[in-house]
């Protein structure tokens, strides 16, 4: 009798314990997720973003307008190089804008251009310092007073 009554003690100190190791190990779980998400490194899109969607119907107009053209605008990709082709009734010379190279998997690799083309409304990029792999040509130009903006995905092998 006496032995069944110690077997019962060790029994009910082992709940106790064992309850308190549940709760620590949940604490320390807890604890170790919310450190892991805050020094977990986050890329916007868009730096300023609430700035960027006031202004969005500005960009909803210069995309649709863009898309309007008769010729649109072409992004080639071929090997390492990328050749943004203006729409062909647009003079090379009247022009201005930028070319954004975006990369989806990390802002730190992202460039801004000015647009240059050649006579025969063509720029050239070469992606031969930069890594290869899924990046968006992001194109704002401006052509006698009107903005548009064009968008295409490349793959740089």
């Amino acid at each position: 009798m006496q032995q069944q009554n110690e077997t019962e003690k060790e029994k009910e100190w082992k709940w106790p314990l064992g309850i308190f190791l549940f709760y620590m190990t949940f604490v320390v779980a807890t604890l170790a997720f919310v450190l892991f998400t805050f020094t977990q490194k986050t890329d916007l899109v868009v730096e300023k973003y609430y700035e960027a969607t006031i202004t969005y119907q500005d960009h909803i107009d210069k995309a649709s307008r863009a898309l309007n053209l008769e010729q649109p605008l072409k992004v080639e990709a071929s090997g390492r190089n990328v050749s943004v082709v203006f729409p062909g009734n647009m003079a090379a010379d009247e022009l201005s804008g930028t070319i954004v190279l975006y990369r989806p998997s990390g802002s730190g690799m992202d460039m801004k251009l000015p647009v240059q083309p050649d006579a025969s409304g063509i720029q050239a990029l070469s992606f031969d310092d930069k890594a290869g792999g899924l990046w968006k040509v992001k194109v704002e130009w401006r052509h006698q007073e009107l903005d548009y903006f064009a968008e295409s995905s490349v793959f740089i092998q």
